[in-house]
């Protein structure tokens, strides 16, 4: 099984709903299993306050919400396209869209792990469930998998920073967890490049999620933690070849390996034109490729034997010569 890759668009639309679709399309060209967008009612992750930042902040929010008709065009176009269509989900409002538009698949992001309300209403469903574990520690996970306990659920190994510091990428954390509760784990990434991606998919991640931008060089949002189409097209392509890579494990020689130990592997040589009843010994013997007749290991069936008959310089060594 390869690698299940999530194209999280996100916000990355930045409120444009042809950047949106635009990104829908790339993704599927990258080869990504799935997007992802995150779906939102601005009052809940913000509010409207006279302080400064706050307004702005909130200002912000209500220009990246996406209403449920945009969600449902970005939804028909991903089905047309023929890759999976999903949503983080933040709130109730954002829960009743995905399911009047019956979105079948939830991430909820870490942020709302603890969100026990909001878990409990998702639990009433049967919908697959991508679990974000950043910031989270063990009784908080233990509480939200509680709750979704009839569902399917996936964990996703994630550290809440943007962009994260590979020293605290914390991969490991990958095994700790499908060690404790026993899941499919995946991985969401938040550094920048995908090196740590690379290495998720080496440490057992059964699912990627990967920001996905048009171009990583736009300010703001999560276009710099981002890939891009080119970085997505590697993170597909590796994934692909991975358990290829990794093969059966056995140490026996596969046949067409062992088609190259003629070519590769060494053999017993005369080292000079030799005249029968000559005694063997090593100066006479040259060690080369490639296999002809006798391994290496075979050099004490010839030492000290007599030639029965005349031979050639770098002629394979043969029993039949000697007597």
């Amino acid at each position: 099984m390869f690698p299940y890759i999530i194209a999280e668009i996100g916000i990355n639309h930045e409120g444009k709903i042809q950047r949106a679709l635009k990104l829908i399309k790339n993704a599927k060209k990258a080869g990504a299993n799935a997007v992802k967008f995150q779906l939102f009612e601005p009052i809940t992750l913000g509010t409207n306050s006279k302080k400064k930042r706050e307004k702005k902040l909130f200002k912000m929010w209500k220009k990246l919400a996406l209403k449920e008709k945009e969600v449902l065009k970005l939804k028909k176009l991903a089905e047309k396209n023929k890759i999976d269509f999903f949503c983080s989900i933040f709130d109730k409002k954002s829960f009743e869209i995905i399911n009047r538009l019956k979105i079948k698949n939830i991430k909820i992001a870490s942020s709302d792990i603890t969100d026990v309300i909001l878990l409990k209403q998702i639990a009433k469903t049967n919908k697959k469930i991508f679990l974000s574990t950043g910031m989270a520690n063990e009784k908080e996970i233990k509480i939200a998998l509680q709750i979704l306990k009839n569902n399917k659920v996936i964990l996703m190994h994630c550290v809440s920073l943007y962009p994260c510091p590979q020293k605290f990428a914390n991969l490991n954390r990958i095994i700790t967890l499908k060690k404790k509760f026993n899941k499919k784990i995946g991985y969401s990434d938040h550094c920048l490049g995908i090196n740590s991606v690379i290495t998720s998919i080496n440490m057992g991640a059964t699912v990627i999620e990967k920001h996905f931008t048009d171009d990583k060089s736009r300010k703001h949002f999560d276009h710099r933690l981002s890939a891009d189409y080119e970085d997505l097209k590697k993170i597909v392509e590796y994934s692909k070849i991975y358990n290829v890579l990794k093969g059966s494990g056995n140490i026996e020689p596969t046949k067409e390996e062992k088609g190259m130990r003629k070519f590769a592997r060494k053999s017993i040589y005369y080292n000079h034109n030799l005249k029968k009843g000559k005694i063997l010994n090593d100066a006479d013997i040259k060690i080369k490729r490639p296999f002809a007749n006798l391994e290496p290991i075979e050099l004490k069936k010839i030492i000290n034997k007599k030639l029965k008959k005349d031979v050639f310089q770098y002629s394979a060594v043969k029993i039949s010569d000697l007597t």
